[in-house]
């Protein structure tokens, strides 16, 4: 949003807009990220977990969209999670390096044995094949920006594809325990879409509305073991009624932020209208520094 038009209380807290993650994290989490951490340059480093999912959805992007040889495409995702560099305050993420890296698993699919970083790029290949098949058009994902009513900043978000509709993919990762036979447990793929990615992709369904009323959605799952597809064709999670309901979720909870906010001298004052919630997991998983400073922005 350009400053001409950005208003006076979104400029004095660095808040330029909003994005479906952002409204599945709880406010004080969400405010303390952009007001605060974001402008002083403190985050927290990605886990490996974030990396892979970030490697394997480029790695089926450049073999679905770019030509590119699959085998060149998955060694240069490996050499990626080869340069993560572990949280140093997360125990179990070098562990997780190492099982993604290393860990053997067996195919529900294939019933071929293979890493659970080569399985889970495969399966996400596989299923987003699936997702866009009978498309006369894949594209890479946009950025999108969309009003919600109400609401005066915009919502920001960007696709994982497009065709006629909307594409995005999620891995799932293994979590370490030792007492494990293998030394890991796989997470089974979700029954239905999850809720933050339901958000998520209705975004993206109320913009591409605006050029077609025709509009699929398509949310693509895997991990080690399989994949897992859910249409809007056939997933009443998917459904128009439900992206419609997530959306309004969605507003109401940015329309607040933006009262708190606007409400709001400074950001002492901002801080004193949010009660924060330090044991949330979301807060949990940050570095000690991120907590830090948010634990003395709240004393003070």
């Amino acid at each position: 949003m350009p400053d001409d038009v950005t208003p006076d209380w979104a400029r004095r807290f660095n808040f330029s807009a909003h994005s479906p993650g952002g409204t599945n994290r709880p406010t004080d989490k969400e405010i303390y990220e952009k007001v605060i951490a974001r402008p002083r340059g403190i985050f927290t480093p990605p886990n490996v977990a974030m990396r892979g999912g970030t490697e394997a959805e480029t790695y089926v992007r450049q073999v679905l969209l770019k030509d590119a040889d699959a085998g060149e495409a998955y060694r240069h995702a490996v050499s990626k999670i080869q340069e993560h560099t572990p949280q140093d305050f997360n125990p179990d993420d070098a562990a997780k390096r190492d099982i993604i890296l290393n860990g053997l698993y067996e195919s529900d699919i294939t019933e071929q044995e293979d890493t659970v970083f080569a399985l889970t790029l495969q399966h996400l290949l596989e299923g987003t094949r699936e997702a866009v098949k009978g498309e006369n058009k894949v594209e890479d994902g946009p950025w999108v920006s969309a009003m919600l009513e109400g609401v005066e900043l915009p919502f920001i978000g960007q696709l994982d594809f497009m065709t006629r509709g909307v594409v995005e993919l999620k891995t799932q990762w293994p979590y370490v325990k030792p007492n494990a036979k293998r030394g890991f447990q796989v997470n089974s793929l979700p029954a239905k879409p999850k809720a933050d990615h339901i958000n998520q992709v209705a975004l993206y369904w109320m913009w591409m509305r605006k050029q077609s009323d025709n509009v699929p959605v398509t949310l693509v799952y895997a991990n080690c073991k399989a994949f897992r597809v859910f249409s809007s064709v056939d997933c009443a999670e998917l459904s128009e009624a439900r992206l419609t309901q997530a959306l309004e979720s969605m507003r109401l909870v940015a329309r607040t932020r933006e009262t708190l906010m606007r409400k709001a001298d400074d950001v002492s004052d901002l801080l004193s209208m949010i009660a924060p919630d330090f044991s949330h997991w979301m807060w949990r998983s940050e570095s000690p520094a991120y907590k830090q400073l948010a634990e003395q922005m709240w004393s003070e």
